[in-house]
């Protein structure tokens, strides 16, 4: 079973990436996609999660968090 984690939550998506950084988990589950230890070179992917949960509408008046395109 996957470690699972809210994107909302800034210290929940540090402690994603720590665990699947270290391997603490096979996987780890952000707000409902699931993403393997094997998949940490495309952290893009990651990423953009972060950003549309992040940037959704309840946080509608704080400015717009982005990433640029990470590369493998």
């Amino acid at each position: 079973m996957a470690a699972s984690y809210t994107a909302t939550d800034v210290s929940n998506i540090r402690a994603a990436l720590v665990t699947i950084a270290t391997r603490g988990a096979a996987e780890v589950e952000i707000s409902g996609r699931r993403v393997r230890y094997t998949d940490i070179t495309k952290l893009q992917a990651l990423l953009e999660i972060i950003e549309a949960e992040v940037n959704g509408e309840t946080y509608g008046a704080c400015l717009p968090v982005s990433f640029a395109e990470v590369d493998d």
